[in-house]
């Protein structure tokens, strides 16, 4: 453990856990050699598989299932309250109990782009892969991707490196070459 964590007691760590500094767990599981970056804060009944990575300055909320081999790029957020409000109508400051946690399950194998967002509610499907900055609204079937705010299927994920059947906006097919552009 690195400096300057907060690690409670009723964290289960695996086996090989590395844990980078400034990171802040409470009552959480993660799996077996997982790698947690630096600035990251998952809370209360979050459970993580094995090796996954966690980049920096990620926020895990409690409601959260994060399966095997899972990658969590840079400041994604993942967010458990369909109706935020700092008050309840009467005025009064919420506490934890004023609001109805949604869940998340991001299946086995999943690659999630650096400065995403995921709402309450949705499941992310086996090995998809969510682009950069998008906003992941609704659920994303297995082997897809999406990208986008919010968040579009835009094509097929074979394997760790094929990417297929790509499509813009209007369902046409386009080339990797100009999908980045």
């Amino acid at each position: 453990m690195k400096e300057y964590s907060v690690i409670e007691d009723d964290v289960k760590l695996g086996k090989n856990v590395s844990i980078w500094n400034f990171v802040n767990l409470y009552g959480c599981e993660i799996g077996d050699n997982t790698k947690i970056g630096s600035f990251v804060e998952i809370r209360r009944d979050v459970k993580i598989g094995k090796n996954c990575k966690i980049e920096a300055f990620v926020f895990i909320p409690e409601g959260v299932t994060i399966e095997d081999e899972v990658f969590i790029g840079p400041h994604v957020c993942f967010t458990n309250d369909k109706y935020p409000r700092a008050t309840t109508s009467d005025g009064k400051l919420k506490t934890s109990n004023d609001w109805e946690k949604s869940e998340i399950i991001i299946k086995k194998g999943v690659s999630i782009g650096a400065y995403t967002t995921i709402l309450p509610g949705v499941t992310i499907g086996e090995y998809a892969m969510i682009g950069a900055g998008s906003v992941v609204t609704k659920d994303i079937p297995p082997h897809k991707l999406a990208l986008g705010i919010p968040a579009k299927i835009l094509g097929d994920v074979t394997d760790f490196k094929k990417i297929k059947n790509l499509k813009n906006d209007k369902n046409d097919t386009i080339s990797k070459t100009n999908f980045y552009r």
